[in-house]
C-alpha cells in the first residue's frame, strides 16, 4: 500500500469534526499507512510499541478515525476486524480473505469491469429502489498455505 499521507489534510479533516491529530492518532495512522495488509488492532499496538499508546487508546482512536472517513474497517472470514487507510488515500482495491487463517491480501484495482457494476446498479434500482453509490469487494477462499 504505502501511500503518501498529507498529515495536513488529515488534521483538516479532523479539525472540521472538532478533533485534533494527535500523537498516539499520528502514529495508528503511520503504523496503517506503511503496512501491505490491513491491520488488527494487536497488530497496530504491536507497530506503535516505541510509544506509549495502550490498547483502550488504539480501539478509541480507530472508532473515531472510522468514523471521520479515515480509516475503514475490513471485516475478515474469522469475524475479526482489520483495519486500513480510506480509499481516498489508497485507491480503489478489492480483498482476498483466507478463511482458513484469516489472512488478507489486497487486490489491486477493482476486478469488475465497470459495464458490469452499471448493470447490477441498475437492476438493483429497479428491484429495490436503492441507489448505488460505492462498493466493496471481498473475496473469502483458502490462500495456497492453508488449501491442501
Amino acid at each position: 500500500m504505502n501511500p503518501t499521507i498529507g498529515y495536513e489534510t488529515i488534521s483538516h479533516l479532523l479539525a472540521r469534526q472538532g478533533h485534533r491529530l494527535t500523537g498516539p492518532r499520528r502514529a495508528i495512522l503511520q503504523a496503517l499507512s506503511t503496512s501491505d495488509k490491513p491491520l488488527t488492532v494487536e497488530e497496530i499496538h504491536a507497530r506503535v510499541a516505541e510509544r506509549p499508546v495502550n490498547r483502550v487508546t488504539i480501539y478509541r482512536t480507530v472508532h473515531l478515525l472510522v468514523s471521520a472517513g479515515l480509516v475503514r474497517a475490513v471485516d475478515t472470514a474469522q469475524d475479526c476486524l482489520r483495519y486500513e487507510l480510506a480509499e481516498q488515500f489508497t485507491g480503489h482495491h478489492a480483498h482476498l480473505v483466507c478463511q482458513g487463517c484469516g489472512r488478507v491480501e489486497e487486490l489491486a484495482g477493482c476486478p469488475v469491469p465497470n459495464e458490469a457494476l452499471a448493470r447490477l446498479s441498475r437492476r438493483v434500482w429497479r428491484r429495490r429502489h436503492f441507489q448505488v453509490v460505492d462498493h466493496e469487494l471481498r473475496l473469502v477462499g483458502l490462500c495456497s498455505a492453508c488449501h491442501v
